[in-house]
């Protein structure tokens, strides 16, 4: 899934603002789903996977 709300602008992370924060590769839901995250900056998305 694609998104446009992107976790490490929320989080004050953006690359295109300050390029060496490391991101969270991962998120774990409540119900112990753990999901990857893949950011494609130059478009402002952020990609979910399984």
């Amino acid at each position: 899934m694609t998104c446009r709300y992107c976790i490490l602008h929320e989080l004050g992370h953006c690359r295109k603002t300050n390029p060496m924060h490391n991101e969270p590769k991962y998120l774990r839901l409540k119900n112990g789903t753990v999901l990857r995250l893949t950011f494609d900056c130059a478009n402002c998305q952020m990609l979910i996977t399984q």
